[in-house]
């Protein structure tokens, strides 16, 4: 078995043709993760399509998108898509700093729950953290379900983040 560079069977690597099957099968995996853990929360994503849709979206990136699969075998396992935004344009008049800076934010990080804790989310976060740095990027920021017993320790411990605000929801009749 061939490591890459951060000694792990995986190469992170812009997406091409043909990744969509993959990915599909990670966001799937990522569904069935949060629909077990919060059903009244999360769904199932509509199965028609997904893998048109999502290699759609991994090809169609522009300057301030960052896109990256992890690749095992040459199949792609698991994915990134972050996205750069310079300081907001009201900054000035806002409470938050954090819209006062360049900053990136993950929009997702799915893998195939057969390549979890194999080290591909580090290398694919790892991977947007150095685009981050490389556009100026002085914070980078995502969301997570606060009560995953996977993800939580995943971005704390292993990758050193911070929580930093809370999300509150409340079902309306």
């Amino acid at each position: 078995m061939q490591l890459h560079a951060d000694n792990t069977p995986f190469e992170i690597r812009p997406a091409r043709p043909g990744d969509g099957a993959g990915v599909a099968r990670a966001w799937q995996d990522f569904a069935d993760y949060y629909i077990e853990l919060a059903p009244d929360a999360f769904k199932a994503p509509e199965p028609d399509g997904l893998t048109d849709y999502l290699e759609g979206k991994l090809l169609s990136t522009d300057d301030d998108s960052f896109v990256r699969v992890a690749a095992h075998e040459d199949e792609a396992v698991g994915f990134v898509h972050a996205v750069f935004h310079q300081p907001h344009k009201d900054a000035a008049y806002q409470l938050s700093k954090d819209i006062a800076i360049p900053r990136v934010f993950v929009n997702a990080l799915a893998l195939q729950r057969r390549h979890w804790r194999g080290g591909a989310g580090t290398a694919l976060m790892k991977a947007t953290e150095e685009w981050a740095n490389s556009r100026g990027a002085d914070l980078l920021a995502l969301e997570t379900f606060a009560a995953s017993p996977i993800s939580v320790p995943f971005y704390e411990n292993r990758m050193g983040y911070r929580r930093h605000t809370i999300t509150f929801t409340k079902a309306l009749p």
